[in-house]
């Protein structure tokens, strides 16, 4: 008895896998270190060419994604000068190269996506996963358009006055992405 009783579901199953109709789906990790270091002032301001599309895991699922599960920065923050400093991380949806505080500013396409970190002066804040997400809050929607886009985008680090020194180091931008057929 115990037998027939698995004769039809595993009938079923044959024959959703022969006929290609298989439902999957599940997430996976896209991590993509940033430059280590990366100093930053209002005046000599460094970006980070992102591009999903050399991470083996974002590329294998790219036809597949449904949705930006979680994300996080994660990394070293060193405050370097003399004045608390807030850190936010802006977004350009297309690979930009500004050099200063202003020209992101200016930039139409420029959304701040993460921030702001607080760091007081000399401290440095290992910042981790739950702290770091929650950062995202109001900047998720604009990253989720890029990751379920072409996955190209560049970030910017910058401090939330006019007067600021920081430095990040072991920076990683990590994404949970969902992916389905």
């Amino acid at each position: 008895m115990r037998t027939c009783r698995w004769i039809l579901p595993t009938l079923a199953l044959a024959g959703a896998l022969a006929a290609g109709c298989m439902l999957i789906s599940g997430q996976f990790v896209v991590s993509f270190d940033l430059p280590s270091p990366l100093t930053v002032t209002p005046t000599a301001v460094t970006c980070a060419d992102v591009d999903l599309n050399t991470v083996a895991a974002y590329r294998e699922h790219a036809d597949d994604l449904k949705d930006l599960t979680d994300i996080a920065i994660l990394g070293e923050f060193t405050n370097t000068g003399s004045t608390a400093v807030d850190v936010d991380v802006w977004m350009t949806p297309d690979p930009t190269a500004h050099t200063d505080a202003v020209a992101v500013a200016l930039d139409e396409t420029a959304v701040k996506v993460w921030g702001p970190l607080r760091v007081g002066p000399g401290a440095t804040t290992k910042i981790g996963w739950d702290e770091s997400a929650a950062l995202f809050a109001k900047g998720r929607p604009a990253l989720l358009r890029e990751v379920m886009g072409d996955g190209v985008f560049t970030l910017y680090a910058l401090g939330g006055t006019s007067s600021y020194s920081f430095r990040l180091e072991h920076g990683v931008l990590v994404a949970v992405i969902t992916a389905g057929k």
